[in-house]
């Protein structure tokens, strides 16, 4: 499988302090990958990155083999980590919005998503939860037919029963041809179903394995692989 996502030595200052240290990893078609670290490790920081809506000091990053911010913009859907929906909009005209503004945006299958995640498409985003305006969020991103997902800390704020259906949802989502991205730092909500695991600490990448390696030559779980790493750290 060809990769999907490729940074190459990505490092970001801000106001002198470095917040990316030459982080470099690559991440293949029909997987889903966990950027994991603690609150300030530089997860955000990277994904905004990768969008290019923060532009590094040093190091590359490519989607689909196109380096530029039309492109990778075109083949990316990201849920950032704040709402960015206007509170006047209902459901149905976030929707729309959504439709108007990305080519690949699938109506059809934002109306079912609607339905698994238990979403009123009459609703306005100002009445809803944090929580559901997550899900409002997911549901826009999953509609898409993008190449690249990005996620920033998607499932934090649900209950045992609504991260189960997220997580379902995003399983969904993938194909062999598509990659997912999850940053997050509760690790064991989303360590089913991941096949990569990334772990940043302070802008530094201090870990990148497979799912299946960690289990089967650490004999740990990913959260107990976690907390060994991150004490050592």
């Amino acid at each position: 499988m060809s990769a999907i996502l490729e940074v190459k030595n990505l490092s970001k200052f801000f106001g002198g302090k470095k917040v990316l240290n030459d982080v470099s990893f690559s991440l293949e078609s029909g997987h889903v990958a966990g950027l994991m670290g603690p609150n300030g490790a530089g997860k955000t920081t990277l994904m905004k990155t990768v969008m290019k809506i923060i532009k590094p000091q040093d190091g590359k990053v490519t989607v689909c083999g196109n380096d530029t911010v039309e492109a990778i913009h075109r083949c990316t859907a990201f849920m950032p980590d704040r709402n960015q929906l206007f509170g006047w909009m209902r459901v149905s005209d976030a929707i729309r919005y959504y439709a108007d503004m990305f080519t690949d945006f699938d109506p059809k299958r934002a109306d079912d998503l609607c339905r698994i995640l238990e979403l009123d498409q009459s609703d306005a985003i100002r009445s809803l939860s944090k929580g559901t305006i997550l899900r409002v969020q997911i549901m826009l991103t999953f509609s898409r037919n993008s190449r690249l997902f990005l996620l920033d800390e998607p499932i934090g704020w649900f209950d045992p029963l609504a991260k189960h259906n997220i997580l379902k949802t995003i399983l969904a989502g993938i194909n062999e041809e598509s990659t997912v991205l999850i940053s997050t730092h509760q690790v064991k909500d989303v360590e089913t179903i991941l096949d990569d695991v990334l772990f940043l600490n302070k802008g530094s990448l201090i870990l990148n394995d497979t799912a299946e390696n960690i289990r089967q030559e650490h004999g740990q779980s990913i959260e107990d692989r976690y907390i060994e790493v991150f004490q050592n750290a």
